[in-house]
């Protein structure tokens, strides 16, 4: 019997760091999947993939059949970067203090290691820089990524539905580039 349990145990302890090894790498290739259909156009959805940022529609992800659906009340914005093309450079608007709005930076292997919200921010523009030279210095903020790709990610609120057009604009004006 205790034999059994031993074994058990094991084959727990080694299926969960299988598991903590191979997950993040399972949920950045269905990302890359995703964020490259949306460089397909659909009139619906409107312009997604706009100069190395995809734009989420929410009508479009409410139609989505799957159960990992992001929050409707959410407007989002994904930059997948590789630092191999150099350091990265976001600049974002910011809106004011009444509306949530958030931006994290992560790793390939899914780890956020930048998190910044709206009411850390007294401009209306957030810059931020993303690289891997620790030894690196900027009048901006620095995140410092361990991995070569990731993605940034923000979220902006809507109060309703009817602002949608006004914080679309909004956000759209967030440029990147690699320097």
């Amino acid at each position: 019997m205790k034999n059994c349990l031993f074994k058990i145990l094991i084959s727990a302890v080694l299926t969960h760091g299988f598991l903590l090894w191979i997950g993040p790498e399972i949920v950045m290739r269905k990302l890359d999947s995703d964020l490259e259909s949306a460089k397909n156009f659909r009139s619906e959805c409107g312009e997604r993939w706009v100069g190395g940022v995809v734009y989420t529609n929410p009508v479009c992800m409410t139609e989505t059949a799957s159960a990992r659906k992001p929050n409707p009340d959410f407007l989002y914005f994904i930059i997948p970067y590789d630092l191999s093309n150099g350091d990265l450079y976001v600049s974002t608007p910011v809106p004011e203090n009444e509306r949530y709005w958030s931006i994290h930076a992560h790793n390939r292997n899914t780890d956020a290691y930048y998190r910044i919200t709206n009411t850390e921010i007294e401009s209306d523009r957030f810059e931020l820089l993303i690289t891997q030279d620790r030894n690196k210095t900027a009048d901006i903020p620095i995140a410092y990524a361990s991995s070569k790709k990731g993605v940034v990610l923000n979220r902006l609120v809507m109060m309703d539905f009817s602002e949608y057009e006004m914080l679309d604009a909004f956000r759209r004006t967030t440029y990147r580039e690699y320097r």
